[in-house]
């Protein structure tokens, strides 16, 4: 018998105390919480990086047209226009949203054409906006 409650008593030494738990438990939530906090901030990010891109992916297509139809489109969808004997240029007007959910704008004239996403806050002309046109750096 004296066997028996030994290995009972071995066994219940193995678990984990309260304060273990709460320990454990504790560090889970402080990790939880950094994660948090950091997820949006990278999804924000990317969004732009995404932006960004597709700005610039835009202005080549605005160029493709160009050098295809010997003349600069009068908006974005026309570049995803396949009525009549045109290809389009690019393959669907999805392209035209910016990960924010809004419209790209195209701006200028002739080989001047920009074209600008209204970045996160959604409306253009604000610091915010992501634009194709290049960035000099001062001197």
């Amino acid at each position: 018998m004296k066997e028996n409650s030994t290995v009972v008593s071995e066994a219940l030494k193995r678990g984990f105390t309260l304060i273990e738990i709460l320990i454990a438990v504790s560090i889970v939530a402080i990790l939880a919480t950094g994660a948090a906090i950091s997820i949006p901030k990278m999804l924000e990010d990317s969004k732009i990086k995404a932006a960004k891109t597709s700005v610039m992916a835009l202005r080549d297509a605005v160029i493709a047209y160009n050098l295809s139809y010997g003349k600069y489109p009068s908006n974005l969808e026309a570049l995803a226009d396949d009525s009549g004997d045109k290809d389009p240029i690019i393959e669907s007007e999805d392209m035209l949203v910016d990960p924010f959910g809004n419209d790209y704008k195209m701006e200028g004239k002739g080989s001047r054409i920009v074209i600008v996403s209204a970045g996160p806050d959604g409306e253009f002309g604000t610091s915010d906006d992501i634009s194709s046109k290049s960035k000099k750096k001062s001197q």
